[in-house]
């Protein structure tokens, strides 16, 4: 029971700056300023890491497969 409790408050703890850091990289990606392209690959690059995370952390809250 405490690990569980543990994982859900670690779980909280990333999923919100994770928002906030996909939230804003998606903002740059999405607007209509000129842009390097080492700096929209590299923008993209986060972009993937964050949806990455956030598709491992969803899945810590899914009950375990019997």
């Amino acid at each position: 029971m405490l690990e569980e409790q543990a994982i859900a408050k670690l779980r909280h703890d990333l999923a919100n700056p994770l928002a906030a850091l996909l939230a804003e990289t998606q903002l740059l990606l999405l607007g209509d300023h000129p842009m390097d392209e080492d700096v929209k690959f590299g923008l993209q690059q986060i972009e993937q890491a964050a949806i990455r995370m956030r598709t491992l952390l969803r899945a810590t809250q899914e009950p375990p497969a019997s």
